[in-house]
């Protein structure tokens, strides 16, 4: 049945990838490796943009980081 799977996949991937969403095959066999990549190609994707705006955080929370910051900081 593995020609059959193949078959299905290549189909699945040809039809539901789009240029606004595309597909990207990432082999998983190397778990370090698989990960760069979806790391590489979403910097590479997210860095074509020029409007992206971090959002305003509340005091609130900024302090909170702070806190977790310093208790990460702390640890041994």
């Amino acid at each position: 049945m593995w020609d059959n799977y193949q078959k299905c996949y290549e189909d699945a991937i040809k039809n539901t990838s789009t240029t606004h969403a595309p597909w990207y095959i990432i082999p998983a066999d190397n778990k370090p490796m698989a990960r760069y990549m979806v790391a590489k190609t979403l910097y590479d994707h997210l860095k074509t943009y020029n409007d992206i705006q971090e959002p305003e955080l509340e005091q609130s929370v900024i302090l909170e980081l702070r806190n977790y910051l310093h208790q990460l900081k702390s640890e041994k």
